[in-house]
């Protein structure tokens, strides 16, 4: 239910605004007349005379106010009745320019209809031309993902007036029970689906794995040298999602960096790579991983203020308590190096803050290459909104290979001095749980197709409907001060009647026509000094003039 500053919708224009005011004032006018008509019935002999005064105008009411003051012999009360008299009619002529201050612009969108995009794209490196976008400062991710997803790249030709939307649907999950290798080395059994994250290497040896809870891992290995004699370093994450009966890879994302060694102030910016699948069976699979790597190649000192500058982490406090004491066991020879992880399993996300260890000849001083991974993903089944649909899932079925693939890159916040501001891990976990639970609901709506180079996108289009906007709170008090005067309008000239309800023409004619044996027409000729149809009203000469005449002052004998 709204609440009453809620603003509502009116699907009107401005003209019919216009004509429901003036119908708003008309009815308000004749209610306060009415209120008049009743005091001019219980009032004093002034009080007829007061309403007829309130209808000619705001300049015969001050006058008559004025004069009427400094008469000591009329009553107070209708001194009074002359000020709220005119108070009342100011209200009625101008609180529907009030109402309407409150009105303003406004759209809505109108009953959604399903609508198939095709858009050719051009594809580039294995990925298509444009898929990589920037998740603002301060931004939303998933206003981000909307934004993507209505710009040229996938609807290249939209219909003017129309908004469109990715249909949403829930969807249901197949594998709720992830198994979590990591270098191959299982950290946690499962019965569903297996998650790996890898890092290249030609071989790998544990040699300290501690489990610090259920979800939970701290981890030591040994891998061959990842440092060339060029000094380039390649430290590769891939992200692997597979079923546990299958013996192949159904499913891979790869985020991938090579780099030269560089500065230690050089940006490297976090980056969230999504990807989708469709199974045999149509199950659908979508995975988002997010890395960022700190800045170089650092040593220990440099990682400590590194590791400062990011927020709070158990992951970072175990790695840095775990580089700072020195408990890391030497590799088993010259052509080993050293690897550092700290995970963390929650549901279907994986975190992994992991260090690769190396030796800077000729000093033998412990170089450090870090870099935190994040990896969400869904296995499910998901109800097809169009036939069209259900053709592409079937034609990418059969296919077996990537039927999306896109890039999120965060531009961090840069400071006075020119400095980046590090993007919390908690930010980046929290934003690859967001997409990839977008990326889910939209898994039967968006499908890239890589061997035709075209992208298929099942919008709700809406046409968006103007109109105007304005409080609830006020359309509720006009439309009860509107149904208030409509009944006191009605019912005062039902219970009340005439004269009191007529104005001082009509009680004229109507006396005229009385007294004369051809009925009056409703619209009389007028001659000065007070002529209707030739009938002087007035006598020639006023005599016995009431006694209280003589207490006004000259100014208003002479009127």
């Amino acid at each position: 239910m709204p609440a009453l500053t809620d603003k509502i919708f009116l699907p009107i224009s401005i003209f019919v605004l216009n004509v429901v005011l003036a119908a708003f004032k008309f009815v308000l006018a004749n209610a306060v007349g009415a209120c008049f008509a009743i005091y001019a019935m219980r009032g004093c002999e002034y009080a007829k005379s007061v309403g007829w005064i309130r209808s000619s105008g705001y300049r015969e009411m001050i006058k008559t106010s004025y004069s009427t003051f400094k008469r000591k012999n009329v009553p107070s009360s209708v001194k009074w009745a002359l000020i709220v008299a005119f108070i009342a009619t100011l209200v009625a002529n101008f609180l529907d320019k009030g109402i309407a201050s409150f009105v303003a612009p406004g759209f809505r969108l109108g009953q959604p209809k399903k609508s198939l995009v095709i858009s050719p794209q051009a594809l580039v490196f294995g990925m298509f031309f444009g898929w990589n976008f920037v998740v603002p400062v301060n931004g939303s991710v998933e206003s981000t993902m909307e934004q993507a997803l209505n710009s040229s790249v996938a609807n290249p030709s939209p219909d003017d007036g129309h908004v469109y939307s990715p249909v949403r649907s829930e969807y249901t999950p197949v594998c709720t029970d992830f198994e979590f290798r990591f270098q191959n080395e299982t950290m946690r059994n499962g019965t569903g689906c297996v998650v790996e994250i890898e890092f290249p290497s030609s071989s790998a040896r544990t040699l300290i794995k501690t489990e610090r809870s259920p979800n939970r891992w701290s981890i030591i290995m040994a891998t061959t040298p990842w440092v060339s004699d060029d000094v380039i370093v390649d430290l590769q994450a891939s992200g692997l999602l597979y079923f546990m009966d299958r013996n192949s890879w159904s499913s891979k994302t790869d985020d991938s960096f090579f780099f030269q060694e560089r500065s230690r102030d050089g940006n490297n910016y976090p980056r969230t790579s999504i990807t989708k699948y469709v199974y045999f069976n149509g199950d659908i699979a979508v995975a988002a991983m997010t890395t960022t790597r700190l800045p170089g190649v650092m040593d220990e000192d440099d990682l400590a203020v590194a590791f400062s500058t990011y927020h709070s982490d158990d992951l970072l406090s175990t790695m840095n308590e775990t580089i700072r004491t020195k408990t890391i066991p030497a590799p088993p020879g010259q052509e080993w190096q050293k690897m550092i992880a700290e995970i963390r399993v929650v549901n279907s996300t994986v975190d992994a803050f992991v260090c690769s260890i190396y030796y800077n000849e000729p000093s033998d001083e412990e170089q450090f290459l870090c870099v935190y991974v994040t990896m969400a993903m869904h296995v499910f089944k998901q109800p097809v909104h169009s036939n069209q649909i259900q053709l592409i899932i079937e034609k990418l079925k059969e296919k077996q290979y990537p039927c999306l693939h896109m890039v999120l890159e965060y531009f961090p916040e840069i400071t006075k001095e020119n400095k980046a501001v590090p993007i919390s891990t908690m930010k980046l976990r929290d934003d690859t749980v967001v997409v990839a639970d977008y990326m889910a609901r939209i898994g039967s709506t968006f499908f890239a197709d890589f061997r035709e180079n075209k992208v298929y996108i099942l919008y709700d289009k809406a046409e968006i409907e103007a109109g105007l906007e304005i409080p609830l709170w006020v359309l509720i008090a006009a439309g009860i001060i509107m149904l208030v005067s409509l009944c006191v309008w009605q019912l005062t000239q039902w219970l009340v009647g005439p004269p009191h309800t007529s104005s001082l023409y009509s009680i004229v004619r109507t006396q005229l026509e009385e007294r004369s044996v051809t009925p009056f027409p409703r619209l009389m000729r007028f001659k000065l000094p007070l002529m209707f149809e030739d009938v002087n009203l007035l006598p020639d000469k006023v005599e016995n003039l009431p006694d209280e005449i003589g207490t006004l002052p000259e100014d208003i004998k002479s009127e």
